[in-house]
C-alpha cells in the first residue's frame, strides 16, 4: 500500500491547468493539494479537492520565493518535501530561476536553468533541433533592430507565421491586436504588428516562419515526463482537433484524440535523453503533408494547458514522477499511450458541431457514445455544490463562443 502521508502538492497557478494535476494527484492517492496564485480562478476556486491561497504580488520573484517558503512551513511534514508543480511559462520560469532557494524545501519537477534556457527561447530551441536532426519550420531570427530590413529582405512565401522566442515577456504585455502567435498574408502586417509590440516595450526576438499548410486537425500535442536521469518515463501524444474561440485564449485547444506515432515519439525521447532533460515537458508540433513530416513548433517546459488529456485516457500524469521523485522506483520502460480517446475542453455537443471535417466528426461522435470522453474540470469526487454549478455555467458559455466567432468570419 502507498504510503500518501509523502505526497504533498504545491501547485502554481489556480487555472484549468492546475486543476487538471490536482485531479491527477487526488485519483491517483486521494490526497488533497494546495493551490496558490494571484487569483481564486473559477477552476480551483470552492474545490474539494484543493485549497486556494491568494497572494498580491505574486508573480514579483521575492514575493513568489517568501509565499512558497511560507507554504512549505505551512503545509510540510518534518522530513518530507513537498511537490511543487507551476502551471503558465511565468510561474514555470520563476520557479526554475529560483531552484537554489526553493529545492532544499521542494521537489521541483522541472528542467535545470541550463535546459530551460535552450528550449524556452524558441530560436535557442530550433537550434537544438536543427544540432538533434528533427525537423522544424523554416525559421528567420528577427529583433528590434533589425527587423524592417529583414522583413523587406524575407523569401518566405506567404502566409508567414509570427511568434516571440520570449513568449512570457510578450503574454505579460498589453497590446492592441496581442496573440500568442500570428499568421500574416503580406510584409505590411508583419511590420505593423512588429512595431507595436516593440513600441510597447517587448525586447526579445521574433520568429518569422514559412507556415505549414493545414488547419487544427494538423497540430499535435506531446505530454512527458522525464526522470532524474533524463529516461522518458510515460509520453502521450494528442491531435488537436478544435481551437478555443475566445481571442484571449487563442493556440489552446479544446478537443485532443490520443494518438501514438512511434517514430517521432522516439526520436523525441532520444531528443529529451541527449539535452540532458529532467521534469515535465510539452512538445507542440504540425504535421505537415508536403513532406509527411511532424516539424517541431516548440517545447514548453512543464505540462501542456491540457495536459489532462494524459490521465483522462488513463495514463495518470503525475504517478511516473511521484513514482521517481518521492518514491525513488527504478526506470524500467516507458508509458507509451496508444488508446483511443477523447478529451474535451467544452461541452461534446459543442466539440462535435463546430469541427468541419466529416470523418474526425463521426469518430469524436463515436468515442462519445461509447462514453471514451472526458474533460478535466467535471469530476465527480470534488462535490463542490458552488463550484460545480459554476463549472457547468462556464463549459455552456462556449456556445456563445462559438457562435460570435462563427459569426466574425
Amino acid at each position: 500500500m502507498v504510503d500518501t502521508s509523502s505526497i504533498i502538492p504545491v501547485l502554481v497557478g489556480t487555472d484549468v491547468n492546475i486543476y487538471g494535476m490536482a485531479r491527477s494527484f487526488h485519483e491517483a492517492y486521494g490526497v488533497k493539494s494546495h493551490c496558490i496564485g494571484v487569483a481564486a480562478l473559477a477552476m480551483t476556486k470552492d474545490s474539494q479537492i484543493c485549497d486556494v491561497t491568494v497572494v498580491d504580488h505574486f508573480k514579483e520573484n521575492e514575493e513568489f520565493v517568501a509565499a512558497l517558503l511560507d507554504m512549505a512551513k505551512k503545509y510540510g511534514k518534518p522530513g518530507v518535501k513537498p511537490i511543487l508543480i507551476t502551471a503558465g511559462d511565468e510561474y514555470t520560469e520563476l520557479a526554475i530561476r529560483n531552484r537554489e532557494a526553493l529545492e532544499d524545501t521542494y521537489i521541483i519537477p522541472y528542467p535545470s536553468v541550463k535546459v530551460l534556457d535552450s528550449v524556452y527561447y524558441k530560436d535557442h530551441f530550433y537550434q537544438q533541433c536543427e544540432e538533434n536532426h528533427l525537423p522544424y519550420p523554416k525559421t528567420v531570427v528577427v529583433n528590434q533592430e533589425n527587423y524592417e530590413q529583414k522583413v523587406a529582405d524575407l523569401a518566405l512565401a506567404f502566409p508567414v507565421a509570427m511568434k516571440p522566442a520570449d513568449a512570457a515577456q510578450q503574454i505579460a504585455m498589453d497590446f492592441p491586436g496581442q496573440r500568442k502567435a500570428y499568421k500574416f498574408t503580406a510584409k505590411d502586417q508583419i511590420l505593423t504588428m512588429l512595431k507595436r509590440t516593440y513600441d510597447a516595450g517587448y525586447r526579445g526576438n521574433f520568429l518569422l516562419q514559412d507556415f505549414i499548410p493545414g488547419g487544427d486537425t494538423a497540430m499535435y500535442t506531446i505530454n512527458f515526463y522525464a526522470d532524474l536521469d533524463s529516461n522518458v518515463r510515460q509520453m502521450t501524444m494528442g491531435r488537436q482537433l478544435l481551437q478555443d474561440p475566445s481571442d484571449f485564449l487563442v493556440g489552446n485547444y479544446v478537443a485532443t484524440f490520443i494518438e501514438y506515432h512511434q517514430d517521432i515519439e522516439a526520436r523525441l525521447a532520444k531528443f529529451i535523453k541527449n539535452m540532458g532533460y529532467t521534469g515535465f515537458g510539452n512538445f507542440d508540433l504540425k504535421y505537415d503533408v508536403r513532406d509527411q513530416e511532424f516539424k517541431l513548433i516548440e517545447l514548453n517546459p512543464r505540462q501542456g494547458r491540457s495536459g489532462f488529456y494524459t490521465t483522462a485516457s488513463g495514463h495518470n500524469l503525475i504517478k511516473p514522477m511521484v513514482e521517481d521523485r518521492v518514491f525513488h522506483q527504478p526506470f524500467t520502460a516507458p508509458e507509451l499511450a496508444k488508446n483511443d480517446y477523447l478529451w474535451l475542453g467544452v461541452n461534446p455537443d459543442d466539440a462535435v458541431a463546430n469541427v468541419t471535417d466529416p470523418e474526425i466528426k463521426k469518430h469524436m461522435q463515436t468515442l462519445i457514445d461509447d462514453g471514451k470522453w472526458g474533460n478535466t474540470l467535471e469530476y465527480p469526487a470534488d462535490k463542490s455544490f458552488l463550484r460545480n454549478h459554476r463549472i457547468k455555467k462556464y463549459y455552456a458559455s462556449y456556445k456563445a463562443r462559438f457562435a460570435a466567432k462563427n459569426e466574425g468570419k
